[in-house]
């Protein structure tokens, strides 16, 4: 996963041409250890998670082992391996169809789980009691649905199953039922449940999870005085102190601060290009808050051609967006508008502007191509 996503981020052919050989002896590796069609390769788990011990982690492990399949196909064909992109991409297609028979109930969209479990000192053990019960947390639909491993014809129920564990209370492995639209996830779910939430049009949700404040939600540390990411959501708390956490707590650890790649990519919508890696082309997406809480969002990247800028700002009648493309890019703008809307960029009609060439409408956005500058468009509100 790593050197893809250098590749995709930095654009550096020749690190991922190095790298490619132990990506391959990797999933060779992982070839090695199913078991009756399960991957049975820990200790993956979705570490810290308040549920975490409702999951079966031969799903999480083998969702991974797709998402390595579909990689490894994308790497050969930018390295120009023809026959074994093509053997990759086969063999990632025969997977998805897998682990869709083994884990996902048809019917009703929940996950499915295997009665596997893992826990530090005992080990992977198998427990028949839970065989075949449903798996209903959100690590467990956003993974996969992340990851582009649920099917289309499962994909509209399990994304509904995801919305639903974002949308009531959960009791956590306490025993503790925690309040609608917290975070439940961990070190692997965080990564993928804001994305998940976006590719099947929630970013409510995704927004809502973002300014929950009670635990366990990602501003519950900062209401606890925390400027950095804990390894815990609760590291320390003003009424429990360390709470009896000492024996293992970071108050620097990234994981659970993986949400900052959705802010990017989503709120701010600096995303980049599949057909060109290392943002000399990127594309533009910005997805101002559908609850309407959060009114602006600013934020920047340093790219490999220098700094990219995006910004929203919205009132009761309109929405204000800046951008600023750097010298020797390009960049693919979609904006959100409804069709024929009176788009203004720096107070002018869009079609006089300069650098700025439209390309029409696409599932509810404005397409635009945007030269090297800087831009200021305004979306009036329906």
């Amino acid at each position: 996963i790593v050197p893809w996503e250098n590749y995709r981020q930095f654009g550096d052919l020749d690190a991922l041409a190095s790298h490619y050989p132990a990506m391959q002896r990797y999933v060779a590796f992982l070839d090695t250890r199913f078991e009756n069609g399960l991957l049975m390769e820990g200790p993956l788990g979705d570490w810290l998670s308040p549920e975490n011990g409702k999951n079966d982690n031969t799903l999480l492990w083998g969702a991974y082992y797709g998402y390595n399949l579909r990689i490894l196909a994308q790497a050969a064909a930018e390295l120009g391996k023809a026959a074994e992109a093509r053997d990759y991409g086969r063999r990632f297609d025969e997977f998805r169809q897998a682990f869709n028979d083994r884990y996902v109930d048809p019917a009703t969209g929940k996950m499915i789980d295997q009665g596997v479990r893992f826990s530090f000192g005992r080990g992977v053990t198998v427990d028949s009691t839970l065989s075949g019960k449903p798996v209903d947390t959100q690590a467990a639909y956003a993974i996969p649905l992340a990851f582009g491993l649920i099917s289309e014809e499962n994909k509209a129920k399990v994304a509904s199953r995801l919305a639903a564990t974002i949308e009531r209370a959960n009791v956590d492995d306490g025993g503790v039922t925690r309040p609608p639209y917290s975070l439940m996830t961990g070190f692997i779910g965080t990564a993928s449940i804001s994305n998940a939430l976006s590719a099947t049009g929630r970013e409510d949700l995704a927004y809502r999870m973002l300014q929950q404040e009670a635990y366990p939600s990602w501003l519950y540390p900062v209401k606890n005085g925390a400027t950095t990411i804990w390894e815990r959501l609760n590291s320390y708390t003003h009424t429990d102190g360390f709470g009896g956490n000492n024996s293992m707590n970071s108050f620097n650890h990234y994981s659970f601060g993986a949400v900052a790649s959705w802010m990017y990519e989503h709120s701010l919508g600096i995303q980049r290009d599949p057909a060109v890696p290392g943002f000399q082309h990127f594309h533009l997406a910005p997805t101002p808050d559908p609850t309407q809480r959060m009114t602006f969002a600013r934020g920047h990247y340093d790219s490999p051609y220098g700094r990219i800028e995006s910004s929203w700002t919205a009132t009761d009648t309109e929405i204000t967006y800046t951008f600023v493309v750097p010298a020797g890019a390009t960049a693919t703008l979609r904006l959100p508008a409804p069709a024929k809307a009176r788009i203004k960029e720096s107070g002018k009609a869009v079609r006089k502007a300069k650098g700025v060439t439209s390309e029409g409408w696409q599932d509810g956005r404005a397409l635009f191509t945007l030269g090297a500058g800087a831009y200021r468009f305004t979306v009036p509100v329906p």
